[in-house]
C-alpha cells in the first residue's frame, strides 16, 4: 500500500511538472517604455515653452500629484495652471535629459535633469524623479517632483 502512495505521489508530481507553459503571457519591455518615456518627454518640452497648459496636464495620469519647489502639491490641473505664464518670463527653451528608468509593467520610475533656457543662456537647470504609470493604455506622468541646481537666492 505505501508503495502504491509513493508511485502516485510521484506520478502526480511529474504530471504537474511537465504541464505545458502559458505562452500566453507577455514580457515586459523595458527599453519600449523607455522609447515611450523619451517620446512623453519630448512632448512636454514643446508644450512646455508654448505655456500650453491643456497638453500638459494630458501627460498626466488621471490621478497625479506632483511637487513643486516651494510650493504646496497640486494635481494634474494644477501643474496646467503653472505652465500658463512660462512664456511671459521668458523660457524659450526646455530639455529633459531622462537618466536611469527602472521599474516594472505597472510603473516605473524615471531620474532625469533639466534645464531651461531664454533662447540664449540657461535660466535653469535641475534634477527630477518622475513616476509613470499606465492610464487608459499610455504611459502617464503619476507623480513628478524637481528641484533647481542653482542656488537659492539669498533672503533680503
Amino acid at each position: 500500500m505505501k508503495k502504491l502512495a509513493v508511485i502516485s505521489s510521484l506520478t502526480i508530481l511529474i504530471a504537474c511538472n511537465t504541464a505545458p507553459e502559458n505562452t500566453t503571457a507577455t514580457v515586459f519591455d523595458l527599453p519600449a517604455a523607455k522609447s515611450e518615456i523619451i517620446a512623453a518627454n519630448q512632448q512636454f518640452e514643446q508644450s512646455f515653452v508654448k505655456g500650453d497648459s491643456a497638453a500638459i496636464a494630458a501627460l498626466y495620469h488621471v490621478d497625479a500629484k506632483a511637487f513643486p519647489p516651494n510650493m504646496d502639491p497640486c494635481d494634474r490641473k494644477g501643474v496646467g495652471s503653472m505652465i500658463t505664464g512660462i512664456p511671459k518670463m521668458g523660457v524659450k527653451t526646455m530639455k529633459l535629459n531622462t537618466g536611469e528608468v527602472y521599474g516594472g509593467p505597472d510603473e516605473l520610475v524615471e531620474e532625469g535633469k533639466f534645464e531651461m533656457g531664454d533662447g540664449s543662456k540657461a535660466i535653469d537647470k535641475g534634477n527630477y524623479i518622475v513616476i509613470w504609470k499606465k492610464d487608459d493604455g499610455k504611459w502617464k506622468i503619476f507623480r513628478d517632483i524637481w528641484n533647481s541646481s542653482e542656488k537659492a537666492m539669498a533672503a533680503k
